[in-house]
Order: structure tokens, then C-alpha cells, then sequence
């Protein structure tokens, strides 16, 4: 990748710890027990101290996507991802062993995240819209909607409150009055 992106630089040293990665990608994978989940993310920190980690919904901080948006450019290899699967061995009903996995805990480190909305702000470029209104407009949007007929197109009340308006008793509790 010739790109001017700030990618996060991982060495093999830092693979024997952090896991291997996937083909085609940037998401490095290590499993273990779940006791070793912290010196895993303890490593990761000092390794990169300068930078934060956050999940995949936490990345919608710096950059204004959805979380879908995210693990899509993880999968196409533009977004490092760190997972850790946290994994056990347990006895099946026949006495048999298997790996028992849990969802992965992911992390994404904040300056990639920071880079990723720099690029999308200069893809998309500044927006002409302010966000706000001139006090004359604003008054005047504010008089439309005043004088915005609340009633949808129906002029008339409904049938029930000209029958209560009148007086009129509906037939239904007339009947009511029978077999009580």
C-alpha cells in the first residue's frame, strides 16, 4: 500500500505477541485464556504509547460513520484491528475436548481513527451549510410553520365529539343498560 496513510508499524517481534494476521488485511489475532487478555492489551499500550485504543462503535467519535462502515474497511485492509479471542478447552458430553472461543475483544488505535476523518474531510470537503439561520430567516421559518395548517386537509371535527357536542348517547351503552 503506496498511500500516505499512518498506518500502525508492526515488526515480527511485535507478532509473536499481538498475533498473526490475517491475509490481505490488518487485523492481527491472538487466542488464549482469558487471564492473559490483560497482559495482551498491556503489551499493545506499551508498545504504541503514544496512542489510544478503542473499539469498533468507538471509533464513530473521530469519524462520522456507522459501525458497518468500520469493520469494512477493516476487512478490505485499510484500518488496523487488533482482536484477542479469548479461548478455553472444555469436556464435551462423550468426554472428548474443544476449544470453547468467545467473541474477540477488537481494538483500533485513535490515530488511525484521526487520520481516517482528515481523509474523509478532505475527500468530502468543508461544508457550505453553516448550521444556523440569519435572525430574519429564522423568524420567518418560524411564522411558516406557525401559520402550517395543524389540521392535515380534514376540516371537520370527528364523529364522535359533534355526537358529545349534541348531547347524543352512542347506542352501545343503551344495550349495556338491558342486561345489567
Amino acid at each position: 500500500m503506496a498511500t500516505g496513510f499512518p498506518y500502525l508499524v508492526i515488526t515480527k517481534r511485535d507478532r509473536a505477541f499481538l498475533g498473526k494476521k490475517d491475509p490481505e488485511t490488518r487485523i492481527y489475532r491472538m487466542s488464549g485464556p482469558a487471564e492473559d487478555s490483560g497482559k495482551w492489551f498491556d503489551y499493545l499500550c506499551e508498545r504504541f504509547p503514544d496512542d489510544n485504543f478503542v473499539s469498533p462503535g468507538g471509533v464513530s467519535m473521530w469519524v462520522p460513520v456507522s459501525r458497518a462502515a468500520v469493520y469494512k474497511r477493516i476487512n478490505a485492509g485499510k484500518l488496523t484491528a487488533f482482536c484477542y479471542h479469548e479461548m478455553e478447552w472444555k469436556k464435551t458430553l462423550f468426554g472428548g475436548l474443544r476449544k470453547a472461543r468467545q467473541s474477540p475483544i477488537m481494538f483500533i488505535a485513535d490515530s488511525e481513527c484521526k487520520a481516517w476523518a482528515e481523509e474523509l474531510k478532505a475527500r468530502i470537503g468543508p461544508s457550505d451549510d453553516p448550521g444556523w439561520l440569519p435572525d430574519k430567516e429564522y423568524y420567518a421559518e418560524e411564522d411558516k410553520l406557525d401559520n402550517w395548517p395543524k389540521h392535515k386537509g380534514k376540516v371537520s371535527e370527528p364523529k364522535w365529539k359533534r355526537k358529545k357536542r349534541l348531547g347524543r348517547k352512542s347506542s352501545g351503552k343503551g344495550l349495556l343498560r338491558l342486561f345489567c
